[in-house]
């Protein structure tokens, strides 16, 4: 016979799951309070599947130099993928355990303010 665990353990009454997503959301709010350039929208995404990998992603609607800003100011990795018709960049750093990407997609005639 086979257990299998449907429910994240839970240390000191609170699960596993629950506070990787304090632990992402205090890292947004303190990546938010001190950059200069702030996202369109960013996302907390700590899935039941892998509850010990917690990750902010903020977007950056069409904002190459936004978006750059903000890689500087956060101390991330900036890389970039060629795709059929659009160009996807994205910026990334673990940060205490979180993983905080910045990311945008843009057109592929969008390629020239990628370059700049």
């Amino acid at each position: 016979m086979t257990t299998e665990i449907t429910q994240a353990p839970t240390e000191n009454g609170v699960s596993v799951q629950r506070q990787n997503y304090f632990k992402a959301l205090s890292l947004a709010e303190q990546i938010m309070s001190e950059t200069t350039k702030l996202p369109t929208s960013f996302d907390v995404r700590v899935p039941a599947f892998t509850p010990n990998e917690p990750e902010l992603r903020f977007y950056f609607h069409h904002d190459v130099p936004g978006l750059r800003q903000f890689r500087d100011d956060q101390m991330l990795t900036e890389t970039r993928e060629d795709r059929a018709n659009s160009v996807y960049l994205e910026a990334t750093r673990d940060v205490d355990g979180v993983r905080v990407i910045a990311w945008t997609l843009l057109n592929a005639d969008g390629n020239a303010a990628v370059s700049a």
